[in-house]
């Protein structure tokens, strides 16, 4: 825009000095679902970590990040596993 008009310069215009709109994503929480899959509040990533490496969750997909909690009993099963798998 001009300083002095305040009318917009023909370059403005040009494609390479508009801004494109930017699509924000909430990469900030993970969606949970309960071991049925009914959806439940998101949480934080770091929690979600955490839940992944004590084999308390699945991920179900990458985009958008989700995981599947695990009940007591198929937890304790995965656990098994892979210990018989590590000897």
């Amino acid at each position: 825009m001009s300083n002095r008009t305040g009318i917009p310069d023909n370059t403005e215009k040009a494609a390479g000095n508009r801004r494109l709109p930017v699509r924000r994503l909430n990469h900030h929480t993970v969606q949970v679902q309960c071991p049925a899959g009914k959806p439940l509040n998101p949480c934080h990533p770091a929690r979600a970590r955490e839940l992944l490496r004590k084999n308390r969750a699945v991920r179900v997909s990458r985009y958008p990040f989700t995981i599947r909690l695990l009940t007591q009993d198929q937890a304790d099963r995965r656990h098994r596993l892979y210990v018989q798998e590590a000897t």
